[in-house]
């Protein structure tokens, strides 16, 4: 494959990513829209985050055992329709039910998508490119957060949301589509047997390195997924000046993911997810403090989405540099493991908000951040390790298919 038809394939890889991010994200944006229209609490539509975090997180590694041999374009493919039944299910649910049951379909078609075509965009090149690689593929999740999810949020107001994932089921078929025509690639994957996710969970660099993009995540969505509530509430804005912060956000974004492609080539993913941990950090910790100033809150934005846009693909890179053998395995694992950390965050947004405040979401983001800082420590020591003393206590020898 040349150079040329490579860089087209990562691309187009990105899209997915893309569709997947936007069909995930848009009850972020539309979450006052659908409690309003059925009547419902906004914790209970929050809690949609999670139901959607808590399919992917169990059916990603879960797929790999089961299709993980399959070409990879297939199970992207499949994703891809699971997500768009998923979106129409979802602008036509006549109730709570059927809205929970749209979103477990979406999730399954995510987990078919994310790790799927991280993997296969990192196949594509040689080991020294695949920092950079991962960084272009993922880069549809940041164009999602420029153009999905405000637009999302925009289309909730305007068009109403039923419209709105109406439209984003038509989009993700579109790109689906694209991918059938324009990515040849039909080299399967691995197939993971239980004892080769026992052998990755029980090695305690990679299982404190999963932890690591958990808490990372709870963190981030414990407050932004009130971010359209706190923009509102605590920063006046209105409908037009949400949906501005989170084109800003997204576009900040953008430019965090171009600084990973630049760090993968100078810095260790060690010390890019650091970087980005403690830029988080001192993040939430403003925000708290900061006063109710809308472009005060903007220029928080910025700086969030770019640590955030730094962290993604510096982790991946890490966790594939730690078991490098198995690396549809690993980035299946991180993918849950960002769907857990969402469903954690959501959930307690969910909780605290209602009798703690918004207030009390960035301080929920610290701790958050303080324990995936310790993980963080715990398996950079690990990885530093003897080999006989990297595992936590499991008897079976890792034997991956290559």
């Amino acid at each position: 494959m040349t150079e040329r038809s490579t860089n087209i394939c990562l691309r187009i890889l990105s899209l997915s990513y893309f569709t997947m991010g936007t069909g995930t994200l848009a009850i972020v944006g539309t979450l006052p829209e659908i409690a309003a229209s059925l009547s419902l609490e906004r914790g209970a539509v929050a809690m949609l985050v999670s139901v959607l975090a808590v399919t992917f997180a169990v059916s990603a590694p879960g797929l790999q055992m089961v299709a993980g041999q399959w070409p990879r374009r297939t199970l992207i493919l499949i994703g891809l329709a699971l997500m768009a039944v998923g979106a129409f299910g979802t602008a036509l649910a006549p109730n709570y039910a059927v809205l929970l049951a749209a979103r477990v379909c979406a999730g399954l078609g995510a987990a078919a998508i994310g790790p799927v075509a991280s993997a296969l965009g990192a196949s594509l090149v040689a080991q020294e490119r695949q920092g950079h690689a991962l960084a272009v593929v993922f880069s549809g999740m940041t164009i999602a957060s420029v153009l999905g999810v405000p637009l999302s949020a925009w289309g909730g107001a305007s068009l109403g949301w039923r419209p709105t994932f109406a439209l984003i089921g038509v989009a993700t078929l579109i790109v689906a589509g694209l991918i059938a025509i324009l990515v040849d690639n039909r080299e399967g994957g691995e197939r993971v047997r239980p004892s080769d996710l026992a052998a990755i969970a029980g090695r305690l660099a990679t299982a404190a390195g999963i932890a690591v993009m958990v808490l990372e995540m709870s963190g981030v969505f414990v407050t932004y997924t009130m971010i359209t509530l706190i923009l509102r509430d605590r920063f006046g804005a209105g409908p037009e000046a949400v949906s501005t912060a989170l084109m800003i956000f997204g576009l900040a974004g953008i430019g965090g993911n171009y600084v990973a492609r630049w760090v993968s080539q100078r810095w260790s993913a060690n010390r890019a997810v650091t970087v980005a941990l403690t830029t988080l950090t001192l993040v939430f910790a403003t925000l708290f403090l900061a006063p109710a100033w809308y472009p005060a809150a903007l220029a928080l934005l910025i700086v969030w989405a770019t640590a955030s846009d730094l962290f993604m693909p510096s982790q991946q890179r890490r966790m594939v540099e730690l078991a490098p053998e198995a690396r549809g395995l690993v980035l299946a694992l991180n993918s849950s493991a960002i769907y857990v950390g969402m469903a954690a965050g959501s959930f307690t947004a969910s909780t605290l908000y209602p009798v703690f405040g918004l207030s009390s979401l960035p301080l929920a983001s610290i701790n958050f951040l303080a324990l995936a800082f310790a993980a963080l420590a715990l398996s950079s020591r690990a990885a530093a390790m003897p080999d006989r003393q990297r595992k936590i206590s499991c008897p079976i020898e890792p034997d991956f298919p290559i």
